[in-house]
């Protein structure tokens, strides 16, 4: 009976230790469950925000690729627009080179001719100095023997005129010998008086002609210098004739053909004045 008791004892203290187990457990199956609840409802607003986000995120992305997608269209369209463009201006650029191709050969050929008169103008210019020189050359050689035979001619002129004078006297004294000596005295000093005048004026106008041929060579002279001491543009440009240009060409042209005219008409002056002053200087002497 003791026994039985021990074991009554026993096993109502292990059922009170299964009933505070089981308590114990039912307390904690509570608390799980609602803890299970807790994290359900954590999941499932989990789940709403991600599913929210993803949706965003989808029309994020979705309007980022119509944007990307429509500003590639315009971007397409903006290309060929300016490869339209280019293209229709190649075809221009095409026929402008054809055309300035055809402007430079009639250019060169313009060129090539104006370099040929230009050529002809230096020659024609080159002859017209040489004529010049010529001419001066011998206008200093006949001044030269013109003052020779003038001194010479003088001096026949006074020889002359002294035995004239001589011949007078002698003339007198033969027809009237008492009235000789007087006579030949006053007639003597009229004749020094005379022939002093004459001298001077002779000195005067010979004074006055070297003065006005001096004059006209000095003028002749300094048109010459500076006529030939400037180098024109075509001279200029004779080293330089493969790089110049039409406008620089025509300009040389020109301003040579102006000089061969001021040449020519200085020339014209020299030549008519040697024809007022001593047109024998001009005359070709064997």
């Amino acid at each position: 009976v003791s026994y039985l008791e021990k074991k009554v004892t026993e096993l109502e203290s292990d059922n009170l230790a299964n009933s505070d187990l089981k308590s114990k457990l039912k307390q904690e199956n509570t608390h799980l469950v609602h803890r299970v609840h807790e994290l359900e409802e954590q999941v499932k607003d989990a789940e709403a925000r991600a599913d929210q986000s993803l949706q965003e995120e989808t029309k994020r992305h979705r309007e980022a690729y119509s944007k990307m997608d429509r500003d590639r269209n315009l971007e397409i369209d903006l290309l060929s627009n300016r490869l339209q463009l280019l293209e229709e201006e190649n075809g221009e650029m095409k026929i402008s080179v054809c055309r300035l191709k055809s402007q430079t050969e009639k250019l060169d050929q313009e060129k090539q001719r104006m370099t040929d008169k230009l050529e002809d103008t230096g020659l024609r210019l080159k002859d017209e100095m040489d004529l010049y020189r010529k001419i001066m050359d011998k206008l200093w050689q006949n001044r030269h023997e013109f003052n020779k035979e003038k001194e010479a001619m003088q001096e026949l002129i006074d020889d002359l005129r002294r035995e004239l004078d001589y011949l007078q006297l002698f003339k007198m004294e033969m027809e009237h010998p008492g009235q000789g000596k007087s006579l030949s005295r006053t007639r003597e000093t009229e004749m020094e008086h005379e022939v002093k005048r004459l001298k001077q004026e002779n000195f005067k106008l010979r004074d006055q002609n070297e003065d006005l041929n001096a004059q006209i060579l000095s003028l002749s002279l300094y048109e010459a210098r500076n006529l030939f001491s400037c180098p024109s543009k075509a001279q200029c440009l004779a080293a330089e004739i493969d790089n110049a240009s039409r406008d620089e060409l025509v300009d040389a042209l020109k301003e040579q053909e102006e000089i061969n005219l001021r040449l020519r008409q200085y020339m014209d002056k020299i030549i008519l004045a040697i024809l007022d002053h001593n047109p024998s200087i001009l005359e070709i002497k064997g």
